[in-house]
């Protein structure tokens, strides 16, 4: 059974880290478009970091960081014979590391709420004896 569900996270965080990646640079999620503007689509990351962290049993960071890091050379073959690259390729690295760092953070982000209502919960059991 946690065979099947460290593949689950693998899977659910390379599908979710291909969607937003390829949406973000498809033109599909266009903020404001000034010169200026940070990539605040990368918070955009943090969804399947989490969302793989929930669904892997055990090895909670290593499941969603193997996804997006097995997605990103797909990413990069779709980017570049499909759709047409308008940054040169240091750019488009530069992106996807931050992009994977991101979904990390999503899992660990994850790990901290999930220790964090534990220990909440536990405190109140406490204060109600």
């Amino acid at each position: 059974m946690a065979n099947y569900r460290y593949w689950v996270g693998i899977l659910s965080s390379f599908l979710l880290f291909s969607l937003i990646f390829l949406a973000q640079k498809g033109g599909v999620f266009n903020g404001a478009g000034t010169a200026n503007s940070g990539e605040t689509g990368l918070l955009l990351f943090v969804i399947p970091g989490v969302i793989a962290s929930h669904l892997s049993s055990k090895k909670r960071i290593l499941c969603p960081l193997l996804g997006a890091l097995y997605a990103v050379p797909l990413c990069f073959f779709i980017r570049y014979f499909w759709l047409m690259p308008g940054y040169s390729y240091w750019q488009e690295l530069a992106y996807s590391v931050s992009a994977v760092f991101w979904c990390a953070f999503g899992a660990m982000l994850y790990l901290f709420m999930r220790v964090a209502v534990h220990a909440l919960q536990r405190f109140c059991q406490r204060e109600r004896q």
